[in-house]
């Protein structure tokens, strides 16, 4: 009978009047053929039958996750680049004290200064010797926190615009920015021309935050985490495979093959531009003919009869409640003893509000300490274990396929059921447990770095046990089983977090997707003229949560890079896994747990089921 009900929903009741029966439970019989007909006109033939409705979500995931996957590694094809293509710059521009880049230079020179690195052995207690081309490394560092900034403060304007325009046309035109990005560095033979580029792809970079809004445009709260999973999958194989890509590409010198172009501005780099322009250009078109909207009615509507029928089949399997049960599980003070009836508009968009600030603040949280981590990682695997490119290589390789393994093979399965707040608390435990096993091996290099701030410390317990741990003498053997022990953790974190609290922002988001009468709840024969509404748009909501994230990856390698610098590598680990644990704490507490949305949906059944008996 649910698939009745909707149907009168739907309807006007004078467009039913005359072309029904109605039972004596309130409900209705199918109506004559013609009004399907008026149904089906709403939205393409997703909307005739779950199963069409599945195949439907199947295939434009697949066209989502594909071109996804294409856009990240057009991405991630510059990363190994960074330190030979900005050296290249810096060869080529040497002299010119009046350039950028010159400029770029000493404003990071006195940022070491001032973190305490210095060109030679240091006198004081608070010197480092500066490591060999620390600059080229934190200028590679800066542009990254450029990038990061620039999506800070264009992800919620491109989300908004995905509300009010259509996700499809907004992220094509976001692909023609991308274009552009890769043609200026295709040419960038000067500095200033290469941060043309960043900063135009920073800020039309939108194929990540508009491909999460489609998923959750398309996908019910039981089957949102499993498609979002996909966009970490992408993320995972793109970031194992475009650095190689880049890397070879790089070493096909277009200024060699085709001379007459470097007038141009052709550089030896060019190559990996190129392939990237043709990978954006083989997505923009895969888009174009291939990609629907999907912020459309048709696409709610299908959506909607999904999530009803998921719910429905739950409700046959267990003895029925009362309509009170709670759909939205967080913190008592808040919404335990809220009924589904009480929960009219305001306070829906207070909640939303409420909720998506917290999940804000712990996305910012995360990024800011994971992000500065994974930037530290190297020095720390140079220091200490005198790693080579190709070993670097192995262990970054290692995380991203061990991470998208697990996306694979436990977030895509399981997070409908162990939940999306459980796992976000999993990989934020993971990341803690990994780091301190990196800061437990990490000890002997601080020695003679960073004693006068260790002897500092006025706990005297505490000031045993960083000299006990800074004092130890590690095999290499031992410091790998440490590093890779780290490493599991954080594949672990990269599999899980950013992804099931992204899976939460777009279910919040949903908490004002619900049929509401255009009068509340009101029992007049009026008040059944259904219309869709949405508090909060969801493209601008995931834009302003994806903002902040991006905001913590701007911040975070600056102040860890300071940090581990400054106290060495023991004390910086092990502060930041002390920190991720107490983040882990305070997560527990304030995120909350969403299972069943729309909210509303069992409750206006019920009412319309009452309100046809009492009629």
């Amino acid at each position: 009978m649910g698939s009745f009900l909707r149907i009168k929903i739907l309807m006007k009741p004078q467009d039913l009047k005359g072309q029904e029966t109605k039972m004596d439970d309130g409900a209705f019989l199918p109506p004559p053929p013609s009004l399907f007909t008026s149904l089906q006109l709403l939205s393409p033939p997703i909307f005739n039958s779950m199963a069409k409705s599945t195949t439907a979500v199947a295939n434009v995931t697949r066209i989502i996750f594909i071109a996804l996957l294409i856009d990240i590694l057009a991405f991630t094809l510059i990363l190994p680049l960074f330190p030979r293509l900005l050296q290249f710059y810096r060869d080529s521009e040497h002299g010119d004290q009046g350039s950028l880049l010159a400029w770029s230079l000493l404003r990071l020179t006195e940022f070491q200064d001032m973190i305490g690195l210095d060109d030679h052995q240091a006198n004081g207690p608070h010197k480092i010797k500066r490591p060999p081309k620390m600059d080229i490394v934190l200028l590679g560092g800066a542009l990254g926190s450029l990038f990061s900034v620039l999506q800070f403060i264009a992800s919620p304007i491109i989300g908004k615009l995905s509300d009010a325009l259509g996700r499809r046309r907004v992220l094509l035109m976001a692909m023609i920015g991308n274009l552009i990005a890769c043609c200026v560095w295709l040419f960038a033979d000067s500095f200033e021309l290469f941060v043309l580029s960043r900063v135009v792809g920073g800020l039309s970079e939108g194929n990540v935050q508009l491909s999460i809004a489609m998923i959750s445009d398309i996908t019910t709260p039981k089957t949102r985490s499993r498609g979002l999973a996909m966009v970490g999958i992408a993320f995972a194989i793109a970031f194992t495979v475009g650095p190689g890509l880049g890397a070879y590409f790089a070493n096909k010198d277009l200024v060699a093959a085709f001379p007459g172009l470097a007038h141009y501005g052709l550089h030896p780099f060019s190559g990996s531009a190129l392939l990237a322009m043709v990978l954006l250009t083989i997505e923009t078109l895969y888009l174009y003919a291939k990609l629907p909207e999907t912020n459309s009615e048709s696409w709610r509507l299908a959506v909607q009869q999904t999530a009803e029928e998921e719910n429905q089949a739950k409700e046959d399997n267990k003895p029925t409640t009362a309509i009170t049960s709670p759909i939205l599980h967080t913190n008592e003070s808040l919404t335990t003893t809220i009924t589904s009836a009480a929960m009219d508009d305001d306070r829906i968009i207070q909640l939303q509000h409420t909720f998506l600030a917290r999940l804000s603040f712990t996305h910012f949280a995360h990024l800011f300490l994971f992000s500065g981590m994974e930037f530290t990682l190297t020095f720390l695997t140079f220091h200490l274990l005198d790693f080579s490119h190709m070993q670097q290589g192995a262990l970054l390789g290692y995380i991203g396929i061990l991470s998208s393994l697990i996306q694979g093979g436990y977030v895509r399965r399981k997070a409908n059921i162990v939940g999306e707040k459980q796992m976000v608390l999993q990989g934020m435990a993971a990341a803690a447990i990994g780091l301190g096993c990196i800061a437990f091996v990490s000890g002997e290099l601080a020695a003679g770095e960073s004693p006068a701030f260790i002897e500092k410390i006025g706990i005297p317990a505490f000031r045993d046990l960083l000299v006990w741990l800074n004092n130890m003498d590690w095999s290499r053997e031992s410091r790998m089983w440490g590093l890779y022990a780290g490493a599991t953790g954080l594949a672990v974190t990269s599999a899980t977090v950013v992804n099931c609290l992204t899976s939460l922002a777009s279910l919040v988001c949903d908490m004002g997707s619900h049929p509401s009468s255009e009068e509340g709840s009101a029992a007049t024969p009026k008040s059944r003229n259904v219309r869709r509404h949405q508090p909060i748009g969801k493209g601008l909501a995931l834009g302003r949560f994806r903002s902040w994230g991006q905001l913590g990856r701007a911040a975070g390698p600056i102040a860890a890079c300071s940090l581990y610098w400054r106290v060495g590598p023991l004390v910086c680990y092990g502060t930041v896994s002390l920190a991720v644990a107490c983040l882990v704490i305070l997560s527990s507490a304030i995120l909350p747990e969403m299972r069943q949305l729309p909210i509303r949906t069992r409750y206006i059944q019920h009412d319309a089921q009452s309100k046809d008996k009492n009629e």
